[in-house]
């Protein structure tokens, strides 16, 4: 069988032993009903059932599986886009995304409508490139199931599959830059639940998907989707998901022409097939904690008011064994590397604590902090500042650290103690807004586990800045402004010190990483800092890091 320019139908492919036939019977009914659907294939009795189900039209029990359906029918269509709001391990990328992938690359046509010399590349998206390029195992192994479609395979390389037709499938990460210039006509965004949202961020998903909106415009048959288990109420997934398939959950009166040729499918972890997934797992993972199983298996959405932080991703990024780690490079070592340092500080005066941090950027870890300290008064005693100072002046010598960042509280008192010890201290304002881009840097560091903290069995001031991260939360004011903090009448000191300098640290790093052996001068940071956002405003971009 010689393969075709014109797009092949699915149904076709996936019924040809030459073609994805094996790959597709090799897929659960659940994730076969919600390609059948996205492609506009007939549905049978037994896939209405499987229909109602991702379609919300269900009842669950606690663990996820289903208990009731209210039958629903449907009317065959082929879709443009698919939000799949799967729970963990439900088959989203290495089965669901990857066979279109498959079919698409080598069966979609899009080739056709391609102009002479121009770039034509299927992208897999994720918030990081190295989770993009670690996925991209799935796409090989869906091409490698088909006998043809194997064969079309020019090259595998880190930068992507290279296609006989010209076509390329390749992984990127979430920025505003991937797609420009190039022609896309599938394009997945892989668990768009996790990538940034915020207007303020440096590569929003909605501004991405818009990006790639003009990239695909030239394909009649293209193709997005959006495969995510669910976090916050916000961004593109929670936007998709609160509308559903065509806007039909969205208000009658509602417009609902943005929503036209979008298919939404939704379903817990149980109900999605998986013989992989036992009940008894479930039923260990919802008693160890039940709160991130309803994100996890259930693909709830998270409350606008919660706890801030995963607690297991919190626990997971602590390193055991270190109370602290030595400046690099160290005696001795001439291979180590030489990291830019950040320093922060939360001050006090009279009977609160004073908090303190080192971290610095690593390329293959992420965020690593290095020191953690707090300085609290002894009972009915003020806490003397300048004695604080000299502590900090001693802990940032050996790290090559001039600058100390701090909030605005008595800012010009300090900045004077800190000029008699050698060091300056830079303020950044706390506002509710800025507060709010500063942590949320931080969860996505969690989120992405791209930060690595000290031991808090080892460390008393660890074992609070824990404590502080846990139990931040995040509330959404009638006014819709995002507040983040501690509970009424506990501190957050220590959770801001750590935000703020893992917030420095990544705007900084793009600066200086090619200069490990100097510290900047102020001259030089200020005029760096003009640079960069003199650059931000013209391309729209932001501190991205990874």
């Amino acid at each position: 069988m010689a393969l075709v320019n014109d797009r092949l139908s699915f149904e076709e492919a996936i019924s040809d032993s030459l073609l994805l036939k094996k790959r597709w019977e090799e897929m659960s009914r659940p994730q076969q009903v919600i390609l059948k659907a996205f492609y506009g294939l007939p549905l049978t009795e037994e896939d209405l059932f499987h229909w109602a189900v991702l379609q919300g039209n269900a009842t669950h029990d606690e663990l996820g599986y289903v208990t009731s359906v209210t039958p629903m029918a449907n009317v065959p269509k082929e879709y443009e886009q698919l939000w799949a709001i799967l729970g963990r391990r439900s088959g989203k990328t290495d089965l669901i995304s990857a066979t279109i992938f498959a079919y698409e690359s080598c069966l979609g046509g899009h080739q056709n409508y391609v102009r002479k010399n121009q770039t034509c590349v299927c992208f897999l998206i994720a918030h990081r490139l190295d989770v993009a390029q670690a996925n991209m195992p799935f796409v090989r192994a869906a091409l490698d199931s088909s006998p043809l479609l194997s064969k079309q395979i020019v090259s595998d390389t880190a930068s992507g599959i290279l296609l006989k037709n010209g076509l390329s499938i390749a992984p990127a990460p979430a920025s505003l830059k991937a797609s420009r210039g190039l022609a896309v006509p599938v394009v997945d965004m892989d668990e768009v639940g996790f990538w940034y949202s915020d207007s303020e961020s440096a590569n929003p998903d909605f501004e991405v998907e818009r990006a790639l909106a003009y990239a695909q415009a030239q394909f009649p048959y293209r193709k997005r989707f959006g495969t995510s288990t669910p976090y916050v109420k916000e961004g593109l997934l929670w936007k998709y998901h609160q509308a559903g398939t065509e806007g039909i959950r969205l208000d009658p009166t509602a417009d609902k022409t943005e929503y036209q040729d979008i298919l939404v499918c939704e379903a817990p972890t149980a109900a999605m097939g998986n013989p992989r997934i036992s009940r008894k797992f479930l039923q260990k993972e919802l008693a160890r904690d039940p709160e991130a199983f309803k994100r996890e298996s259930l693909a709830q959405f998270v409350d606008s008011i919660s706890g801030f932080f995963s607690d297991a991703l919190i626990r997971k990024a602590v390193v055991k064994g270190l109370a602290e780690r030595p400046p690099m490079p160290r005696d001795g070592h001439p291979d180590d590397p030489i990291p830019f340092y950040v320093a922060a500080m939360d001050p006090a005066f009279r009977y609160d604590s004073f908090a303190f941090t080192i971290v610095h950027f690593d390329p293959t870890q992420g965020l690593v902090q290095d020191v953690v300290q707090r300085w609290s008064p002894a009972p009915g005693q003020h806490l003397n500042p300048a004695l604080v100072l000299d502590e900090i002046q001693r802990l940032i010598k050996p790290y090559r650290i001039t600058t100390v960042y701090s909030d605005q509280y008595q800012l010009e008192s300090l900045q004077q103690l800190a000029i008699d010890r050698g060091f300056s201290i830079e303020g950044v304002d706390f506002t509710s807004k800025s507060k709010a881009k500063i942590f949320g840097s931080l969860q996505k560091l969690v989120n992405q586990q791209r930060l690595r903290l000290l031991d808090p069995d080892l460390s008393p001031p660890m074992a609070v800045m824990l404590k502080e991260l846990l139990r931040l939360e995040k509330h959404i004011s009638g006014q819709g402004t995002v507040q983040i903090g501690a509970p009424a009448g506990k501190h957050d000191d220590m959770a801001a010190v750590l935000a703020l300098a893992c917030f420095k640290a990544i705007w900084l790093m793009p600066t200086y990483v090619s200069q490990p052996d100097a510290e900047p001068t102020p001259f030089q940071r200020c005029m760096a800092t003009i640079k960069k956002q003199r650059a931000e405003r013209e391309e729209g971009l932001g501190d991205e890091w990874d």
